[in-house]
């Protein structure tokens, strides 16, 4: 199977995410397009689930697509607070090892930024998590500061 370039690959992700290939339910586009020739920062978000305790309440979640993305999962942090058995840490990163589609990662056109967003929604909507207390709507992570050694370089 051919090697598809990193750049037409994101650009095919995007080109879907904007023309709403999916249902709706998970979004994500670049977090800002005007300077992100690279499309690394992506945002996403997630439409909790009916009958879950998440319902009703939008989820935003940062992606990072690294340099070696496709052949590298994005890494997910959540904005948005969740209690969620994936995210660890209190910056709400999700652990890859916890999400099958991150702990599964194949560069195939099935595991996309939006197979992610879908699995964790999917999660959401199972037990024990969808009937978990979920933290006041609203609130979110703190931001993570800037990495002073790599500001340096």
């Amino acid at each position: 199977m051919a090697k598809v370039p990193r750049n037409f690959r994101l650009l095919d992700e995007l080109e879907k995410s904007e023309k709403g290939a999916s249902d709706g339910s998970c979004t994500y586009g670049l977090e800002r397009p005007e300077d992100d020739i690279f499309m690394v920062n992506w945002v996403g978000s997630i439409l909790g689930p009916h009958n879950s305790l998440f319902q009703n309440r939008i989820y935003t979640l940062k992606l990072t697509c690294g340099e070696n993305y496709p052949e590298v999962p994005p890494t997910v942090v959540f904005v948005t607070k969740i209690n969620l058995g994936t995210v660890v840490g209190p910056d709400g990163t999700v652990d890859p090892k916890q999400l099958d589609v991150l702990n599964r990662w194949e560069p195939t056109s099935s595991h996309t930024l939006q197979s992610v967003l879908s699995g964790l929604r999917s999660l959401m909507s199972k037990d024990p998590y969808r009937k978990i207390p979920q933290p006041e709507e609203g609130s979110t992570y703190p931001a993570k500061k800037p990495d002073a050694a790599a500001a340096c370089k």
